[in-house]
């Protein structure tokens, strides 16, 4: 039994030796150092939030701050949704209702667009390629509100989930 037991841990770990390419852990590892900057900034911008139904997660949700992450200079605040259903539905996105919410101010998405796959980039790619993904605009709000921001996805007659991005950003070598 004391030989089969060493055999039997490499035979599982083997079979897992793929482990680095096929990581749950979110990884900014690229041989393009910008590229690396980047996708390290997505992963520190982002938040995951869930549904919960009993024992079920129907929804899960990854919102990505892009304000944060290429630095956009346009006047909105421009976040990045992936949404996993467990009972995928073509018209989720009527469904969808989002808002920024920050001290007692509280406003509506202006824009709320689902990207196809055609449109993925190296920072606007799914992690699963089965998750919707959606680019929500808000309309710019000031330094002060974005110190308390919360971003709150409502999916009609399922239930909401809320991302907290009120945290200070602080100076890092990847900006």
């Amino acid at each position: 039994m004391r030989v089969f037991a060493p055999i039997l841990c490499v035979l599982i770990f083997g079979a897992c030796s793929d482990i680095s390419k096929n990581s749950l852990i979110p990884s900014a590892k690229d041989s393009n150092i910008e590229q690396e900057k980047r996708l390290e900034r997505k992963i520190q911008a982002s938040r995951k939030g869930e549904i919960m139904q009993g024992k079920y997660t129907p929804f899960v949700a990854i919102a990505t701050y892009l304000n944060d992450v290429d630095n956009i200079n346009a006047k909105r605040e421009v976040f990045l949704v992936e949404l996993y259903e467990k009972k995928p539905d073509s018209k989720i996105q009527d469904k969808l209702s989002f808002d920024l919410i920050s001290h007692n101010v509280s406003m509506q998405s202006l824009f709320v667009t689902r990207l196809n796959p055609n449109q993925y980039t190296d920072i606007l790619r799914p992690k699963n390629p089965y998750n919707a993904l959606f680019v929500v605009e808000f309309e710019s709000i000031s330094k002060k509100h974005r110190e308390t921001m919360k971003l709150k996805l409502t999916i009609k007659d399922e239930g909401a989930m809320s991302f907290d991005f009120g945290y200070p950003v602080l100076k890092s070598k990847l900006r």
